[in-house]
């Protein structure tokens, strides 16, 4: 993992860096919270471990201002102090959304990174878990969509374009029934890890729903009637051209989980 480690001792951040480090993950630092949020921005980063009381931004601050932009509202985000441990402390942590308040006194820095993982771990799981329910029912939605857009293409001269959607509708089948057995294996092994490679490739498959399917179907079922007798149009083809693509790509990427997820894919 990509490690930020956000301090403003130079010692400790030279100590957690050698930690991180010899549990084999690169570790950037930033020695405030301001530093943070630029290495941030430049930067693709896996999780943050973080004091609390610092200059310019402090810990809270910081924690709050990263949840509050999209682009890293998920990402894992520890307190490591042992100054602001009381219960106030641990609550702002918790509603400004630290995913772990970890307090220097209890827990060693040569225990940190194997406490790193065990956090990251359980953060990606719960995002895996949700993100495969979200597109469950996505996938679901442009299936049942496709069957809508199926039954609009009746008649004459729409055969070629009912049988590319008849073909996409097919694929989404398998691709749902698929993801909803990785939904069951995953309810039967609660602690069955989740590599973050993983997700990333859950997160890809739902950008190929949406823009890449709903709409071109919706470009086809309103062009449904027009094709009585004639050729589709050049929108109409272009949709279901864009359909077959992403359609393809969902394939791929399922096949891919699949295969991460240990199932035999024939």
């Amino acid at each position: 993992m990509r490690i930020l480690v956000v301090d403003d001792s130079s010692p400790h951040r030279r100590m957690l860096t050698a930690i991180f480090g010899h549990g084999g993950h690169e570790v950037l630092t930033a020695s405030d919270g301001e530093a943070a949020l630029a290495i941030l921005e430049r930067e693709k980063v896996d999780a943050v471990v973080s004091d609390v009381r610092m200059p310019k931004l402090d810990g809270f601050q910081l924690c709050r201002a990263i949840r509050r932009d999209a682009r890293w509202e998920r990402l894992p985000f520890i307190f490591y102090s042992s100054v602001f441990i009381g219960g106030p402390a641990r609550d702002l942590g918790r509603d400004v959304g630290a995913t772990a308040y970890l307090d220097a006194k209890d827990i060693t820095p040569q225990q940190m990174a194997s406490e790193l993982d065990r956090l990251v771990a359980r953060h990606v799981r719960a995002e895996y878990d949700a993100t495969l329910v979200r597109l469950l029912d996505d996938v679901d939605f442009a299936r049942r969509y496709h069957q809508v857009v199926l039954d609009s293409l009746h008649g004459a001269g729409k055969e070629q374009m009912r049988d590319l959607v008849a073909e996409s509708k097919r694929a989404l089948d398998s691709v749902l029934s698929r993801l909803d057995s990785e939904r069951q294996t995953l309810a039967e092994r609660a602690d069955r890890k989740v590599e973050a490679a993983q997700l990333a490739l859950l997160k890809e498959l739902g950008e190929f729903l949406g823009d890449r399917i709903n709409n071109p179907l919706a470009v086809i079922m309103a062009s449904a009637q027009l094709l009585e007798m004639r050729a589709p149009g050049s929108a109409t083809t272009e949709a279901a051209e864009r359909i077959t693509a992403a359609v393809s790509k969902i394939n791929a990427v399922v096949r891919e989980i699949a295969e991460k997820s240990g199932e035999r894919v024939i």
